[in-house]
């Protein structure tokens, strides 16, 4: 007895070919129709352009202007970096503060800068919005400098406001899927940076 084989496949006529194509095309047009008129679709896109605002003031903040404190300093310890000596000066790689109130700040200096008295005036800098000590200054000098605390914050906002930006270029929001994941991204970062 011979086995059954199975009939030639016939291939579909260049009519055919092109109806199903329009129908698969009108599906995704109707499941993105119903996508967006959705509440959650609304609550989520919501959601990640806050997040990416909030990114972006953190980075505004940290480049440009930002809310200072003024504190005063019981001790300040200067970090001396390997570079080359000028003028007479050594370059600063970083000094260690502990306020009045025992909280200790580094801020991350690599400049020639003159160092500060012991027991003198600093100023930390935080954004608007969350309130995040992300730079400071000195009296010897009127730079400002990078905390190192606020180093992982300065990373997230950087990396997620990027990675927003091209989920919303290649219109990443109308699948619901990824929509998702970039929604429950942007909610677990804001979420870390607010604990940290």
């Amino acid at each position: 007895m011979e086995p059954k084989k199975r009939p030639r496949r016939i291939p579909l006529t260049a009519e055919e070919v092109g109806n199903v194509i329009a129908y698969k095309k009108r599906r995704e047009i109707i499941i993105l129709q119903k996508l967006k008129s959705s509440r959650i679709y609304k609550f989520q896109n919501l959601c990640n352009v806050v997040c990416f605002f909030i990114y972006c003031e953190l980075l505004f903040c940290f480049f440009g202007p930002c809310h200072f404190d003024a504190h005063f300093s019981k001790n300040m310890f200067v970090k001396h970096g390997n570079g080359p000596a000028k003028n007479g000066a050594m370059i600063v790689a970083s000094i260690e503060i502990t306020g009045i109130n025992n909280k200790e700040y580094t801020l991350i200096v690599d400049d020639y800068v003159a160092s500060p008295a012991k027991q003198s005036n600093f100023f930390i800098g935080k954004d608007f919005l969350l309130q995040k000590e992300l730079k400071g200054s000195v009296e010897t000098s009127s730079h400002c400098f990078r905390l190192f605390s606020a180093s992982p914050i300065i990373f997230l906002s950087v990396f997620f406001a990027l990675i927003s930006t091209v989920a919303f270029m290649f219109n990443l929001n109308e699948s619901a899927y990824s929509l998702t994941a970039l929604t429950v991204l942007n909610a677990l970062t804001l979420f870390g940076i607010l604990l940290y």
